[in-house]
């Protein structure tokens, strides 16, 4: 195990150990995607280590854990797991690493949920509305085969799910190692995303609600619990600005770690602003989602990208809509939305 300089912070290898905060060990686990990795924290407990996410399910993680496990300091134990958002990467090998170390997990409720529903469809197969709900998008033929190949490959990421879950919300406390952690939650890029910060301060564990050099994915999905994603999004940045302790070294989970955490937050909100200015100077005439993703430079994505580009579009305007300053018409008979300044 090494220890890092925050000066100068070079990310661990795949299941290596890295000391990055007093009481806080950094490793990654595989992602099978072009952002290959997510970064999973421990947490110095009274006897042994308190886990942050899981990576998603895969032969290959399942023995980085089992060996990662046997390599913990003092040859301790995994004392809990939090996962932060039910998204496959966060937590796909959830239930399987609650059962192998007998540990509590903790969960907000709606995550839980969306990871139930998702799971409800996976084993059943059911995506009968998934062409109708792209079509009003305006897809083409390729882009519906790259949603089918995207929910396909979704589906490989996702182990089974715990079962045994304790419900936390914003605002909580969670003792680990003998300090409080407050948890916060947003919406916007998952229903009820947690963050967790240390009494002192010093360690914000951030998940994919802040990250360095990446806009986190806020869209409109086929099984999406929110209408209008992006004002929760943009609410809860807002929100978080609160929370934020000015001194905290913001632990994400892709790319590195870094500080000052509020800054990245108004870029962000700033980054979105700028998104739905384009659009709106884009709709002197009718347009499609399909179209509108163009204007925000997407035309080039291709396959699952190319899926969660439409999805993004379609929050941005959906929540443009609901500002009154653009109108959709949803009169055409195969279901395509169009849309224009009010």
């Amino acid at each position: 195990m090494s220890i890092q300089k925050n000066n100068y912070i070079k990310p661990p290898e795949f299941g290596e150990l890295i000391m990055i905060a007093d009481g806080v060990l950094w490793t990654r686990f595989r992602i099978p995607a072009q952002l290959d990795h997510i970064n999973i924290y421990l947490i110095k407990d009274n006897d042994g280590w308190f886990v942050i996410d899981t990576g998603p399910e895969s032969d290959d993680n399942r023995e980085l854990w089992k060996t990662l496990l046997q390599n913990l300091p003092d040859k301790a134990k995994i004392t809990g797991i939090l996962v932060t958002h039910s998204h496959p990467d966060h937590i796909g090998l959830a239930g399987w690493l609650q059962t192998y170390c007998a540990v509590p997990l903790y969960i907000s409720e709606k995550e839980m949920l969306q990871a139930k529903n998702e799971q409800n469809h996976r084993n059943a197969k059911d995506y009968d509305d998934l062409r109708r709900f792209y079509q009003q998008m305006d897809v083409s033929i390729d882009d519906m085969k790259g949603v089918k190949e995207g929910w396909s490959f979704l589906d490989l990421l996702y182990g089974p799910l715990p079962t045994d879950v304790i419900i936390v919300k914003s605002g909580d406390t969670i003792k680990i190692g003998g300090e409080s952690w407050s948890l916060w939650s947003g919406s916007g890029h998952s229903i009820e995303h947690l963050c967790l910060q240390n009494a002192s301060g010093d360690i914000l564990i951030s998940g994919d609600q802040i990250i360095a050099h990446i806009t986190p994915y806020v869209g409109i999905s086929y099984m999406s619990q929110e209408a209008d994603p992006l004002s929760g999004w943009l609410y809860s940045l807002n929100n978080m600005l609160e929370w934020i302790s000015t001194k905290a070294l913001v632990l994400p989970s892709h790319n590195k770690p870094f500080f000052d955490g509020s800054k990245r937050v108004r870029e962000v909100i700033a980054h979105h602003q700028i998104s739905l200015e384009k659009l709106l100077s884009s709709l002197t005439q009718w347009r499609t989602i399909n179209g509108l993703s163009t204007v925000l430079g997407w035309e080039k994505k291709r396959g699952f990208a190319r899926c969660l580009a439409l999805e993004e579009t379609f929050a941005h305007i959906t929540y443009l809509v609901n500002t009154g300053k653009v109108v959709c018409d949803d009169s055409d008979s195969l279901g395509v939305l169009r849309y224009h300044l009010a």
